[in-house]
Parts: structure tokens; sequence; C-alpha cells
């Protein structure tokens, strides 16, 4: 584990950076000390995915006892309330108590979005409303105009079949094909299959979805559990009929998916940028026997 002790101003620098980078992190703040603690009320530290930080709560079993609970709480994305007895056992020496509230910071979960077309637009700026981080790419620059996709964090003119090469894809990015054909929506979705996203939808028919399984199967050798990643026809089945329609179709199946009720893996149950108030309380462990 590395550890580095800097002020506060710098740890929240590099909680946003963290973010900027789409890296899970959690937030450790000690919020109050009685008694003999090895640090002051108000001490900060990041905890990073494989437990190296940044900043300290004061060292010893405590901030131990917080970065493991910090790891647990960036698998399970709930912030939490962590009740420290410095006097509970003998790897604990100070004699004080200590209450450490840790968050979670998870990347929010990012949409890329192959094709600017009616259903594109129209689910750009319903998945942005809802928090989503939407990226819009499509080959042709005046489908791919800003000005068109004002939910849009990023609209890119890329043709679809390198699209991905200039994209950051992972296990909390979500991908919807809608382009404006069968072979481009094939090279997306044959593309989009190759990356880590748990989430890889295609506007269609069910004539649609079993064409294009079968062509990724025998033509291009994906897997079944890769195929389980392919949500065609997309959507929930509302009716839809209308890009408007469709767009909440879509957007209500991924909302589904990032609360926990379809989840896959990765960051799906990511809540995104910001603080609750309260965690649920906990004791740490005393380590004795």
């Amino acid at each position: 584990m590395n550890k580095i002790s800097v002020d506060s101003d710098r740890v929240y620098d590099e909680l946003v950076a963290r973010r900027e980078r789409h890296e899970p992190c959690a937030l450790v703040l000690l919020v109050e000390a009685r008694g003999s603690v090895p640090a002051k009320t108000g001490a900060k530290m990041l905890v990073y995915g494989r437990g190296d930080i940044i900043g300290t709560i004061g060292g010893g079993r405590m901030e131990k006892d917080a970065i493991d609970r910090s790891l647990l709480a960036m698998n399970d994305g709930q912030p939490v309330t962590l009740n420290i007895d410095l006097s509970a056992a003998p790897d604990y020496v100070c004699g004080g108590r200590a209450t450490v509230y840790i968050e979670p910071v998870l990347p929010c979960c990012r949409m890329i979005i192959a094709g600017a077309g009616h259903v594109g637009q129209a689910l750009c700026n319903v998945a942005s409303s809802v928090g989503f981080s939407v990226t819009v790419v499509d080959d042709r620059p005046e489908f791919a105009d800003p000005v068109n996709l004002p939910g849009a964090t990023r609209v890119l003119t890329e043709d679809f079949a390198t699209m991905f090469s200039g994209l950051t894809v992972t296990p909390s990015t979500y991908i919807v094909c809608a382009t404006r054909g069968h072979a481009h929506d094939y090279t997306v979705v044959r593309e989009a299959l190759a990356t880590p996203a748990p989430y890889v939808g295609l506007v269609g028919s069910r004539t649609k979805r079993a064409g294009f399984l079968k062509r990724l199967r025998n033509e291009d050798g994906f897997s079944e559990e890769q195929l389980t990643r392919l949500y065609t026809p997309v959507g929930l089945n509302i009716g839809a009929v209308s890009p408007q329609e469709i767009a909440i179709s879509i957007t209500a199946e991924l909302i589904n998916i990032r609360s926990g009720n379809g989840r896959q893996n990765g960051f799906d149950s990511a809540r995104g940028w910001g603080i609750p108030a309260y965690g649920k309380s906990e004791t740490a462990p005393s380590h004795s026997g």
C-alpha cells in the first residue's frame, strides 16, 4: 500500500481528478474524535481501488480499518459511518473513540450513443436529464452537431468502424446503437461487444436481432456469455413508437440496470457525484482473539 500525506486541498484536487478519469475512490472523513485519537476532527484521506491512499486520518489500526471498510464501500456503492473504539483491543492503544464517515465516489454512468438521428437526439436529452454522461458519435458532421445535442458531454464526428479507438469504455459505460442502417449497426455492435461495456443496446426488430446474433456467433466468434450483453430489441416493452418514447424506454431500462434490479457487473449501482448526509452506522471490529 502506498501512502502520501498531503493537505486537505490536495485531497479534494485528487478527488476531482479521479472522477474526471472515471476511477473509483472513497473519501474518508474523521468527523468526531473523543479522547486520545491520533488525528484531529476534520482529518481526511482518499482511498483508491487497491488500498493506496492520499492524506491521512492518523495512521495505525484506525486508519487500516477505515481503508478496509472503504474498499467494501466502493464495492457496494453505499456510504457508511464507522464508529471506532480505540481501547477495544490491543491494537488500539490510544484509548479514545472516533467516528469516521466513508463515502464511495464511483464513476458516473456513461453512455455512448452511435447515431445522432431522431432516436439518438431524443435519447441523449432524456438520458442526460437523469444523470448519464452522454457521448454521441455520428459519421455525418451535419448530424454530429452540439447544437442538436444540448445534453451531450461530447459530440464526435467519427467513422463507426473506428469510433471506439478514441473512446474510453469501462464497466460503467453503456452503449446504444441507433445508426441509420443495418451495416453501420452491425459494425458498432461488433466493436462494442469487444469492449468491457456491460450493456450494448440495439434499436431494431426481433428479426434483426436473430440475424445479428447468428452472424456474431458464426462469423465473429462471440460466445453466448458475451452475447448476453446485447440488448435487442432495446428498451423496456412499453409500446414505444415515437423517438421520444423509444428514448424513454431505453433510459428506463438503463435506470433499472443502474439501480441494481438488472445488475450485471461493474459500477452499475454507482450513485454518481455527491455526498449524502449520512451512511449506515457500523462499529469497527475489535481485533480481539
